[in-house]
């Protein structure tokens, strides 16, 4: 079983911003908007293929901005969203070799 502290958490997080902020990266163009999604009780079943589901990342960020604006997260799926949308910037800026 792994674990990891909210603190940790935390830092992680503020590096991620530093590291955006170092690279002169102030906004993200996203030019894709459909992915794949693994279904949260398939995601970690490896014995079997898992039924796939799309997810929008315009809409991940329009609920995103919407929280941001309730200055308050009501649920854990704004997690998964968060998710998509750092995964995206990953896939963008991710040098290629």
């Amino acid at each position: 079983m792994s674990k990891i502290l909210v603190s940790e958490i935390e830092e992680l997080f503020k590096l991620l911003i530093s590291k955006l902020k170092r690279d002169g990266i102030e906004d993200i163009n996203i030019e894709t908007d459909e992915y794949w999604i693994v279904l949260a009780d398939e995601w970690n079943v490896q014995n079997n293929s898992p039924k796939l589901s799309v997810g929008s990342l315009e809409e991940d960020i329009t609920l995103l901005k919407e929280t941001i604006k309730n200055g308050e997260m009501h649920s854990y799926v704004d997690f998964d969203k968060i998710s998509s949308v750092l995964r995206a910037i990953s896939e963008k800026e991710l040098p290629t070799s």
